[in-house]
């Protein structure tokens, strides 16, 4: 396939994406704008529904690399004691199926709307031990204890948080010493790639539908920042067609 093809292509889908938002579409793209709720329970279902059931196999195969990463770096920590996770931005529990036995899972979202399909989902997975879910944003983790967790995980979440600088304040908080980050995320393209032209077009109507996901993001510089005492890095370029948008990505482990 011709490298241009894909940027031309997706050029123009996002002219026509603009098009029927402005025209047909319009009443929809408006109701986006004005109502948080409707925003958020749209976005939860167009996630369950299609946006993860196109992308399965891909996804599952970064979910896996990721958790295999977390695995290593793991080792040889006492398996006789319970693992101690929170995982922020849990969604409807895409990355259940990768936890390891014998551990304790906490689960945090700030979007209520994804409680009944995580409640079904995690009922699939009964090696683990759930603890609770929280219903508010990583950027303020009320009532979730200092130093209380092994490990926190986030998936393709710092693309829609709020504030990913005050999110990693609050994750070191409430790791143990020593306790591991697990982060995967889409990132944008390289400064003076046409692909960085094309995600900024689709930012805008991408952000409604996806409820404040951003496709020019990229926490690395964040995630080093941070202050955390180890931060190793993994690069990840999806090679599927359908992914171009999110094609780059980023995953790895921090250590507090």
């Amino acid at each position: 396939m011709n490298a241009a093809f894909p940027p031309l292509l997706y050029i123009c889908i996002g002219l026509i994406w603009w098009l029927i938002a402005l025209t047909i579409g319009l009443p929809l793209t408006v109701l986006l704008i004005l109502c948080d709720k409707f925003r958020s329970s749209f976005f939860t279902w167009v996630y369950v529904n299609i946006a993860i059931p196109l992308h399965r196999k891909e996804v599952y195969f970064i979910r896996n690399k990721a958790f295999q990463v977390l695995k290593d770096s793991i080792g040889d920590k006492n398996s006789l004691l319970p693992l101690e996770i929170l995982e922020i931005g849990v969604g409807h529990g895409p990355n259940l199926k990768f936890y390891p036995e014998n551990c304790n899972l906490t689960v945090l979202d700030k979007n209520k709307y994804f409680e009944k399909d995580f409640t079904k989902n995690r009922n699939k997975y009964p090696q683990i031990s759930y603890q609770r879910t929280v219903i508010q944003p990583a950027e303020c983790m009320k009532g979730v204890d200092d130093n209380s967790f092994d490990v926190v995980v986030s998936t393709f979440f710092h693309c829609s948080c709020d504030d990913s600088a005050a999110v990693l304040q609050e994750v070191k908080r409430v790791l143990k010493p020593g306790g591991k980050y697990l982060f995967l995320d889409h990132t944008s393209f390289p400064e003076g790639d046409i692909g960085l032209l094309i995600q900024k077009f689709f930012n805008p109507l991408w952000s409604l539908i996806f409820d404040g996901c951003y496709l020019d993001r990229n926490p690395s510089k964040q995630i080093n920042a941070a202050g955390f005492s180890d931060v190793q890095f993994q690069k990840h370029i999806s090679l599927s067609f359908r992914s171009y948008l999110l094609r780059h990505q980023i995953l790895g482990i921090a250590t507090k």
